[in-house]
């Protein structure tokens, strides 16, 4: 079953910090990859130069997934994937949600999930015209503490 790229339902949050209906799992399965990359490609900022092809990022995803370099972990609604992280250590370098499933738990989910994985320090960058992401981040604890070439990074309270 495909679900819509769009869902009106609303997720209820559980007691562990996880939305209710969605399952987090490391990404290993096969096509776990394609779909990673699909988000990535539709979440994408449009003000953002492609430095990539999307057939490059598909290859990377492949890449990445497959070779374990850092941790990958999928949201899935009714077995679908609609969200991901990729972790290194205490980096957080993506946490993307499929457009049209955002607002519902989803990333709360995810970032959950890479602080239950790095308890003591966590750090990302977003994009200082991603309103939305930083007020994402800084509404879960997370400030600036360096700014870079249109990036801000943000590290969680220690």
């Amino acid at each position: 079953m495909q679900l819509p790229l769009e869902n009106t339902g609303k997720l209820t949050c559980k007691v562990d910090g996880m939305a209710e209906g969605i399952e987090i799992r490391e990404a290993e399965r096969p096509g776990d990859a394609l779909d990673i990359a699909e988000i990535h490609l539709a979440a994408r900022m449009p003000y953002l130069h492609r430095a990539h092809t999307d057939d490059e990022t598909r290859d990377w995803f492949a890449r990445m997934v497959g070779g374990r370099l850092a941790a990958c972990w999928v949201a899935l609604v009714e077995n679908q994937i609609v969200g991901y992280l990729l972790i290194d250590g205490e980096n957080l370098d993506h946490l993307y949600v499929r457009p049209g499933w955002q607002r519902r738990g989803i990333g709360l989910s995810l970032l959950n999930k890479a602080k239950a994985m790095s308890p003591q320090r966590l750090e990302l960058w977003t994009f200082q015209s991603s309103s939305n992401a930083r007020l994402f981040y800084e509404t879960q604890g997370f400030g600036p503490s360096n700014t870079r070439m249109g990036a801000t990074k943000k590290t969680s309270p220690t």
